[in-house]
């Protein structure tokens, strides 16, 4: 598994062109569907592409994250499904649902410079993936940051205060992502970076949906977000839970199965058998559905009778048994899980 694939949507095939040329210039062997010879079957060419990848660049653009790019986003999942995908952003969208744990390399404002610091976290991203490594840290948004602080402060003071944030020198980072300034998208931004600690845009806006004090869904965020700047702190909250019972009645019927047998007394007809037996089964059900301890309590029972069992009694008349199921009209005070 030597090769690159790209994965793109077809009404960006001139962008993505300058994107595969200069990643063969990088020295990749790069596999794209113009490679496809005419008339074989596409489908199973594109299928055994990606089985054969050692990594797959997933091109995000407004075609491929759309209602249209349905193919795209179906290659970039079998890619993640081999942790072999390296999403990158042509446009400023949001990746598909299910994607936003990946952070997308941006190249929205790549014009084909091979030199460019996000073209080469790509190059370095697509290389470790071959070498089946961990894909290094990306390097251009602290050289983004480095060359807009230059541009706009002094020399040596720009350095240095660039050189302190970029290695967190005192929590500086830290400091200047949470000034109550801008926020919160100056947070967001440092998030999108990774610097300062902060969360993503799309931890910090799941983080604030969740319902207060419901574990479930501190349970779903660490799951969905497993390396999020939240997760000690939703782990602590979850090693912290309580449980206690609800104060409010909550209906929790259960089902029984009972049986009664013939009465010892005989009755004139076969229908004053069966209503006899069905109103011992009532009885016999509401002691079945008894509560069984001071968080229940019993609201009634209903009773569907099964087959009956009717016999002459032994000085005439009917006896009839039931084979029953009923249903216990119970309320608890139901066991409630709290987390903070």
């Amino acid at each position: 598994m030597t090769h690159v694939m790209v994965s793109y949507k077809r009404a960006d095939e001139p962008r993505v062109a300058v994107l595969v040329k200069a990643l063969r210039a990088s020295g990749f062997e790069v596999w794209w569907d113009q490679a496809l010879p005419g008339g074989e079957a596409w489908r199973e060419n594109i299928q055994k592409a990606i089985d054969e990848a050692g990594c797959v660049v997933v091109c995000w653009s407004e075609g491929s994250t759309g209602v249209d790019g349905g193919f795209v986003r179906d290659e970039a999942t079998r890619a993640k499904a081999r942790n072999i995908l390296v999403p990158v952003a042509i446009d400023p969208v949001a990746p598909p649902l299910g994607f936003g744990e990946l952070q997308a390399i941006d190249l929205k404002k790549w014009k084909g410079n091979p030199k460019d610091p996000f073209f080469q976290d790509l190059v370095a991203a697509c290389r470790a993936k071959l070498e089946n490594k961990p894909a290094p840290p990306a390097k251009a948004p602290s050289v983004r940051l480095y060359r807009r602080l230059r541009a706009g402060a002094l020399g040596a003071l720009a350095t240095a205060f660039f050189f302190s944030l970029a290695t967190n020198v005192g929590g500086l980072q830290t400091t200047l992502c949470t000034i109550p300034v801008g926020q919160p998208l100056l947070s967001d931004g440092c998030g999108a970076f990774g610097l300062g600690g902060r969360p993503t845009r799309t931890e910090r806006i799941a983080w604030e949906a969740r319902r207060p004090g419901n574990c479930a869904d501190l349970r779903s965020f660490i799951d969905r977000f497993p390396t999020s700047a939240y997760r000690r702190l939703a782990a602590d909250l979850l090693a912290a839970a309580t449980s206690q019972r609800s104060a409010v009645w909550t209906p929790t019927p259960r089902t029984v199965r009972g049986y009664v047998r013939q009465s010892e007394t005989a009755f004139p007809s076969a229908d004053a058998a069966q209503t006899d037996a069905k109103t011992r089964a009532q009885a016999d059900a509401l002691s079945l559905c008894a509560p069984i301890d001071a968080n229940e309590r019993l609201d009634g029972a209903s009773v569907t009778p099964g087959a009956f069992d009717c016999r002459p009694g032994f000085e005439g008349g009917t006896v009839c048994a039931l084979d029953y199921s009923g249903t216990c009209q119970i309320e608890t005070h139901a066991l409630v899980e709290r987390c903070g």
